[in-house]
């Protein structure tokens, strides 16, 4: 493998048209160390101008205290390399030699002109995939153009998406555009001719499906993962794994366990690592379920496997089934339920809803398992290792797959442990609710889950249950694809728009316009869809102050709600309209948009009422822009009066109308110096009430501008002392959201604060960042602001001493930093 370098030979050669006459000179003529001198004079400006040149090419990226980056340079120099490798597994035991083995032949000069190719092979649980992914940890360096991973179902190498469109979309370039499904194969081996990628295919059992995937060029490296021995050509690594000698499973049990417990029992750790069949997954799930139970001994274990034997009933299970009675035994009453009645599925992959289902048709005497709950306990078993967490790559959505030694172990248990009564009532259920599921209409079922979960702060049963939808949607669209029937794309369409909405709410931008996208895609000849689609993206505008690009999107969408006489929907968009026009420079013409809702709730009857709380947040924010004070806090007392009564179900309003109030009591208090420091106080109280209800509903994106809102309280009471950790923990909630505009005006909040204590330099650095945000997002109102405030700060700032900053750095590392806060300071001038 070759090394990585910045130099290049051809970069000698206009140093040569240099230093070659002047070789020449000093043969002919007899002043050699005047020749002598020069040369070396030249090959040093020579070395410096390299340095230099290498640092201008190079995008200069720098961190500011508000956590903003600074980045400087072409974007079209940046480049994001893919990076797809899961974390590295945490015990790696008795593979040294296999991994020697592999480790050689990647760095082994080769002459083939195709990738070096490497299949690891071996029986499910032997530990193929952690094997995989500590090697690609290894040689992760030697592959800078990029590491590509897709995982296959093990049962018929199923996928949602065409591995190679998802290697695709890795590697094309923000500018580059997708190439059609029929040139894919040809665009990835073109992109990857001349790279150096690492390829993981893992568990892939179909041979002929390896070879589209294969990269091109002659440096990068393929390894698949199989469960039997793969022949895909002549000059291949074949690396076969099997069970874990005694010595390393014992090591290995050991290290998971801590503590001196297996070497306290050493006869009965040994029964365990015998029972474990050498297999790592079997190891880890003794150790991880023996770890939690430190007050057994590794005696009593065994005597728990022992018991749960069954008479040796071991038919068709895997090797280590003597572990897996033992974590079975671990298992509360409700967890052994629950992996009895995954026995019955007859696919491995499972949701939440599933599991609740199975709940219900085998125990229908119980309370029943919401799939609130169900997700919760599908969540501990795969703790304990009977089941495995998975991504939904095109909803998000979390669900989880049984192992198929986990599904054959349930099963017996299955057949021992219910009745046929419950088996045949669960399995019913389960059919039953698939087609409920099947059947329902999109709007009404988001109506009546994801809607009423948001409007009542419930957003992570929002989020899940939207999730839900959209792979629900997807599924039927694919199937309904055959029959040309344009309904399920209408659904898709409708669901995207929802969970947009969501991440709206949630402050997650970049993600919500990517589903109002895909939402116009599947929904283009549904007004209801394009109503709801441009409304979140009117309001995904007004988060980064786009308030023109707002207000076009939000009056195509009226149009559309209206041509679907869709009234609650012409509601929604008037309410964001009078909010958007409130940010403008002419907040008054979004009164009438406000008035237009406000009518509309008012003959709606109760959906009506339940918007009208929202409606008239929009029209405070209008009259706060215009303002007028008084009116703007009497209709936010009258919206957080609707929002007290528990049949309207508006829960998640209220803290954002306190948020609103607080605000403005602020500009309040700023416009009438008489009632200060009473209207600053209320301010401060409405925020605190608004911060501790956002915590309340786990609403983090809502905590961070309660938490902005104040701070800014704060600096208004004169109180820096306190509004710095508080604009500095607002700062840290918004790096981790995706609303860059928000963050930028934090950092201007806190860069007051910094000033007003004397942090001058900090101030400045985290102006100069939000300047370049708000360059980026192009608010042209903030940029100016921003620019003017960050001359005032940086004119402000005493002089820097005129010596070189190297040495100014070695006197302050002596003699301490001098004060921030000094109006002067001495300089000593150097002498010359």
């Amino acid at each position: 493998m070759r090394t990585l370098s910045g130099w290049k030979p051809a970069s000698l050669i206009p140093l040569l048209f240099f230093v070659v006459p002047l070789l020449f000179l000093g043969v002919v003529t007899p002043r050699f160390a005047i020749v002598l001198a020069s040369i070396s004079g030249a090959l040093v400006m020579y070395a410096v101008l390299t340095v230099v040149r290498s640092e201008r090419l190079a995008p200069a990226v720098s961190e500011v205290p508000g956590g903003l980056r600074r980045t400087f340079g072409s974007p079209r120099r940046q480049r994001v390399v893919p990076a797809e490798l899961p974390p590295p597994p945490g015990l790696l035991e008795g593979r040294d030699a296999d991994i020697e083995r592999v480790l050689d032949h990647l760095y082994r000069p080769d002459a083939d002109d195709g990738p070096r190719l490497i299949v690891v092979h071996g029986e499910p649980g032997i530990g193929k995939t952690a094997f995989v992914t500590k090697v690609a940890h290894l040689v992760a360096d030697a592959f800078p153009d990029g590491q590509l991973l897709v995982r296959f179902d093990a049962r018929g190498d199923g996928l949602a998406e065409d591995p190679l469109e998802l290697f695709v979309t890795a590697l094309k370039g923000p500018r580059d555009e997708a190439p059609e499904a029929s040139e894919r194969e040809r665009w990835y081996r073109d992109r990857t001719r001349d790279k150096r990628i690492l390829v993981i295919l893992d568990n892939l059992s179909d041979v002929t499906r390896i070879g589209p995937l294969l990269p091109a060029g002659p440096e990068c490296v393929a390894i698949v993962t199989s469960t039997t021995p793969l022949r895909v050509r002549q000059r291949q690594l074949d690396v076969a794994l099997g069970p874990l000698p005694p010595e390393a499973a014992t090591r290995l049990l050991d290290r998971l366990l801590g503590g001196g417990r297996v070497a306290a029992e050493p006869r009965y750790a040994s029964r365990i690592v015998t029972a474990a069949a050498g297999y790592p997954i079997a190891v880890h799930m003794a150790g991880t379920v023996l770890a939690v139970r430190k007050n057994w001994t590794l005696e009593i274990a065994v005597r728990r496997m022992r018991e749960g034997d069954g008479g040796g009933r071991r038919g068709g299970l895997a090797p280590f089934a003597g572990v897996l009675d033992l974590a079975f035994a671990l298992l509360t009453e409700q967890e052994r339920s629950a992996l009895v009645l995954l026995g019955l599925l007859d696919d491995r992959r499972v949701e939440p809803w599933m599991l609740a289902a199975l709940f219900e048709g085998a125990f229908p005497e119980s309370t029943g398992v919401t799939p609130a709950e169900a997700g919760r306990l599908l969540d501990r078993l795969a703790r304990a290792r009977f089941a495995e967490r998975r991504v939904d790559d095109s909803s998000g959505l979390l669900m989880f797959r049984v192992p198929v030694y986990v599904h054959a172990y349930a099963g017996t248990h299955s057949a021992r442990m219910l009745t046929p009564g419950q088996r045949d009532g669960a399995r019913w259920a389960l059919d039953y609710d698939r087609r409920r599921r099947a059947e329902r209409r999109a709007e009404d079922a988001l109506r009546e889950t994801v809607y009423r979960y948001l409007d009542s702060g419930r957003l992570d049963d929002a989020l899940t249950t939207a999730r839900e939808s959209l792979a629900l949607a997807r599924e039927r669209a694919s199937t309904l694809a055959e029959h040309e029937d344009a309904t399920a794309g209408v659904e898709v369409g409708l669901t995207l728009a929802a969970l947009a909405e969501l991440y709206a709410e949630l402050g997650w931008i970049d993600e919500g316009m990517t589903c109002v996208d895909e939402a116009k895609e599947w929904g283009w000849s549904s007004p209801h869809v394009l109503a709801r689609a441009l409304r979140v993206s009117g309001t995904l505008r007004q988060r980064h102050r786009l308030v023109a690009e707002a207000t076009t999107d939000l009056l195509e969408a009226l149009r559309y709600a209206e041509g679907a006489d869709d009234r609650m929907e012409q509601v929604r968009v008037l309410r964001e309209l009078a909010s958007a026009l409130a940010l403008s420079s002419v907040p008054e013409e979004g009164t009438r948009y406000a008035e237009q809702a406000r009518q509309l709730c008012a003959d709606g009857g109760t959906p009506g009422t339940r918007h009208l709380p929202g409606v008239l947040l929009a029209g405070a924010k209008v009259l706060h822009a215009r303002t007028a004070f008084a009116p703007a806090s009497a209709a936010l007392s009258e919206a957080e009066r609707l929002t007290a009564d528990p049949d309207i179900g508006q829960q998640l309003w209220r803290p954002w109308i306190r948020l609103e109030h607080a605000r403005l009591l602020l500009s309040w208090g700023h416009a009438d110096p008489g009632r200060r420091l009473t209207l600053h106080d209320q301010s401060r109280r409405l925020s605190l009430s608004a911060l501790e209800g956002f915590t309340a509903l786990r609403h983090r994106y809502g905590c961070g501008h309660a938490r902005l809102a104040l701070g800014r309280a704060y600096l208004a009471e004169g109180k820096v002392d306190k509004a710095i950790p508080v604009l500095e923990e607002s700062r840290g909630t918004f790096r981790r959201c995706g609303d860059r505009w928000i963050e930028a005006d934090v950092a201007v909040a806190l860069a007051d604060a910094y000033r007003r204590d004397g942090q001058g330099q900090l101030a400045v650095d985290l102006l100069a960042a939000a300047e370049q945000t708000f360059a980026k997002l192009g608010d042209v109102d903030s940029l100016t602001t921003v620019g003017h405030l960050l001359w005032t700060y940086e004119s402000s700032l005493p002089p820097e001493p005129l010596i070189p900053r190297s040495a100014h750095r070695e006197r302050e590392s002596a003699e301490g930093p001098p004060p921030l806060a000094s109006a002067s300071r001495t300089v000593n001038w150097p002498l010359s």
